[in-house]
């Protein structure tokens, strides 16, 4: 409690019940959790949001990865496609969380994990995935947009991480 004179007494919140960020890492296991939150419930926003300009974004990066030729080229533009759908909500609290989520995956481990991973089959897999989430938004469909993004979401998961998740 904290008590100020003329003003009352007030609850303080318990700084020991606070996580302490600062320092940590997240772990891939807690990024992918956090956009298996973040990004499948934002993808009816997006949906609902979208100019004309945010989907030709979305498409010059569906492009991009589809004509990448190594691991680090293809991230950057997964990277862009994923942060175009938080754009599209138009939303500045989904789109600052996003571009945090976008910056803890600059870790070294996981760029490890994401070069580990990659193949020519698996950059196909993505690319038809991101196509089916890009189509689902262009159309307007907000159910689409948000069962084919936890799916890919889930399937970048395994990838990654193994199927213990």
């Amino acid at each position: 409690m904290l008590r100020h004179v003329d003003r009352g007494t007030f609850i303080a919140p318990n700084e020991t019940a606070r996580p302490k960020t600062s320092g940590h890492q997240p772990s891939p296991a807690e990024i992918m959790a956090s956009r298996l939150v973040l990004e499948p419930n934002l993808t009816p926003l997006a949906v609902a949001s979208a100019t004309g300009a945010d989907l030709e974004e979305m498409e010059r990066c569906l492009h991009g990865g589809e004509q990448a030729s190594s691991s680090e080229e293809f991230e950057r533009w997964y990277a862009a496609l994923h942060h175009s759908f938080a754009v599209a909500t138009h939303n500045t609290v989904l789109i600052s969380t996003s571009s945090m989520l976008l910056d803890t995956r600059h870790q070294p481990i996981c760029g490890r994990l994401k070069r580990r991973s990659f193949s020519t089959e698996r950059h196909r897999c993505h690319c038809t995935e991101h196509e089916q989430i890009v189509t689902a938004v262009r159309e307007r469909d907000p159910q689409a947009a948000r069962d084919t993004m936890r799916e890919h979401l889930h399937h970048v998961r395994r990838v990654l991480l193994g199927n213990h998740f």
